[in-house]
């Protein structure tokens, strides 16, 4: 298999269309392995994992961690339930607020599936050596911190723009 011929489009700056090439590469080899060994979707897989790391956590930190849906989210969060990986119970301190939290099952699938994706993960970065890895993780976080000060901008000024006109900001979205 070869790469997408729109891969070399318009050089370097056609980042946002190499990553998401990327990301949708690894993704769907990912979802494949997953489904397999775990029998969980992609999106199962995330919830669980930022159970697993995190310890206790809502499906609202999950949305926020992951920029997903919360429609994706509460199928994720609803299946994961179904195959007794997680548990729910409401917070008494938190108003209602649903905490998940793993239940012995979800902890050791999360272990072994890590460790699963671990290996992948040493295998395509094999190619590059400590300090490629180290590189490549600098300039992912910078690009990443770059595109966030952005959006901290924008939100800035939506809100700004919200409070001129009289709109509440919580209730003024940006169309996709």
């Amino acid at each position: 298999m070869t790469l997408s011929s729109t891969w070399f489009l318009s050089n370097q700056y056609f980042i946002p269309h190499r990553l998401m090439l990327l990301a949708r590469m690894i993704d769907r080899e990912t979802a494949t392995d997953l489904l397999r060994q775990s029998n969980l979707t992609a999106a199962e897989w995330r919830a669980l994992a930022f159970i697993g790391t995190m310890g206790s956590s809502s499906a609202a930190e999950i949305c926020v961690a992951f920029e997903v849906d919360r429609a994706e989210v509460s199928r994720a969060v609803r299946r994961l339930a179904e195959l007794n990986l997680i548990k729910r119970a409401r917070g008494r301190d938190q108003g209602n607020r649903v905490t998940l939290t793993p239940t012995a099952s979800g902890k050791d699938l999360y272990l072994r599936t890590q460790a699963k994706r671990r290996e992948y993960f040493d295998w395509i970065l094999q190619d590059l050596d400590i300090d490629e890895r180290e590189m490549f993780d600098h300039v992912l976080i910078k690009i990443a911190q770059r595109v966030d000060e952005r959006r901290g901008t924008r939100a800035e000024v939506r809100e700004a723009d919200a409070s001129a006109s009289g709109l509440h900001a919580a209730s003024y979205e940006t169309p996709a």
